[in-house]
């Protein structure tokens, strides 16, 4: 699991609104990625350039990430891995989204589904 969160070339897949993505330099203890999501508006498909950091941190089992898309839209979290019972793992994650108020509704609504679609699409690839 550990993996699939912290590689960057691991998140075609992963999340839905992604069709392309590339590794870019990073800070030390940091991996980045510029990637392009595709995303609808109006029903109308256009993509979009992403900047993306991630922060793996092994031993507090947390990788954090900090997003930087147009429009000044940021988006910053982590994913916390908790070990449960029967060797399974729990997946906590926690987002914030930061953008111009007219965009916030829309922003927010995307996030929200693309971060659900990637928890499933975890799930499914660490089941097969």
């Amino acid at each position: 699991m550990w993996a699939e969160l912290s590689e960057p070339a691991r998140f075609l897949g992963l999340q839905p609104l992604l069709v392309e993505v590339r590794e870019v330099a990073a800070a030390p203890g940091a991996r980045a990625f510029e990637a392009v999501e595709r995303v609808r508006v109006l029903a109308l498909p256009l993509r979009s350039r992403l900047h993306v950091e991630l922060r793996p941190d092994p031993q507090a089992r947390r990788v954090g990430f900090a997003t930087r898309a147009p429009l000044g839209i940021r988006i910053d979290g982590a994913f916390a891995l908790e070990t449960l019972a029967e060797g399974r793992t729990a997946v906590r994650e926690s987002v914030a989204v930061r953008c111009a108020a007219p965009l916030r509704r829309f922003v927010v609504g995307q996030a929200m589904r693309a971060q659900q679609a990637l928890l499933a699409n975890l799930k499914r690839r660490l089941e097969a």
